[in-house]
């Protein structure tokens, strides 16, 4: 999908206990070297995601206060369905979007220039959504997230080729349509 668009957002978000700090995957956050200091995450563009910290997802495990969520299907469609009612409610474009068990990727424009917003706004109106479909509440989502800023249509499309190459994907939205 080619578009024309300027300025938007490739906002990412974690499933509550599914990526801890320490990750042999990967992961942006901050990190606990010892018991009393801290590194800063690192989230400019270039900079390497870290990994594989056995010390610190020990401790991010044993931090963890609700139970691990892994979405299934119906929840990862309600949260492509909450998706586009939320930007659609905004005035804004969901370009693209995959849910997977874990974690959620978004390419969104028409939208603030502010990422941690965006991403907070997006995180609480499918949290709602989730806890609807539930009947009851739940923590679904790691606290933060990602939010990479989309300069220039290039960039744009870099980051819907991304989210659409996505693998073990149970839902979407592509141009403000939920995938089947």
């Amino acid at each position: 999908m080619k578009s024309d668009r300027q300025f938007g957002l490739l906002i990412t978000w974690t499933c509550y206990g599914t990526w801890l700090p320490g990750d042999s995957r990967g992961y942006v956050s901050n990190l606990q070297v010892n018991p009393t200091r801290w590194l800063p995450k690192e989230n400019a563009p270039g900079s390497p995601c870290r990994s594989d910290d056995p010390y610190a997802h020990a401790q991010a495990s044993r931090r963890q206060q609700h139970k691990t969520i892994h979405l299934d299907r119906r929840q990862a469609a309600c949260v492509a369905a909450s998706l586009v009612e939320t930007a659609r409610s905004r005035a804004w474009r969901v370009l693209s979007a995959r849910i997977m068990a874990n974690h959620v990727h978004v390419v969104v424009t028409d939208c603030p220039n502010d990422g941690p917003a965006v991403r907070r706004i997006l995180k609480g109106t499918t949290q709602a959504s989730l806890n609807r479909l539930a009947g009851a509440p739940h923590k679904w989502w790691t606290r933060g997230g990602s939010n990479r800023y989309l300069n220039g249509s290039d960039h744009i499309e870099a980051a819907i080729k991304y989210v659409e190459d996505q693998e073990f994907v149970l839902a979407g939205v592509d141009d403000m349509k939920v995938l089947p």
